[in-house]
């Protein structure tokens, strides 16, 4: 997955989720920063009805161990 390289959708509900590209046909992980910016969903699309809730301090540092993530 890059988190710098994604594909946005805005769903019926109104809530924009980011993809990563090329993996559109695989199961890939959908994300969803919260208005404010204090939550980030997830959900895998082969289980769209489930959504993990993660605070964005988690995310940030789930996000900063991914490979090619910058370094501080």
């Amino acid at each position: 997955m890059s988190v710098r390289t994604v594909a946005m959708r805005t769903w019926p509900d109104g809530i924009e989720w980011m993809y990563p590209l090329g993996t559109w046909d695989e199961p890939h992980l959908g994300v969803a920063l919260m208005p404010g910016g204090e939550e980030v969903w997830l959900r895998m699309s082969t289980d769209r009805s489930s959504v993990a809730v993660w605070t964005i301090q988690q995310w940030l540092g789930f996000a900063g161990q991914l490979p090619g993530a910058p370094s501080d």
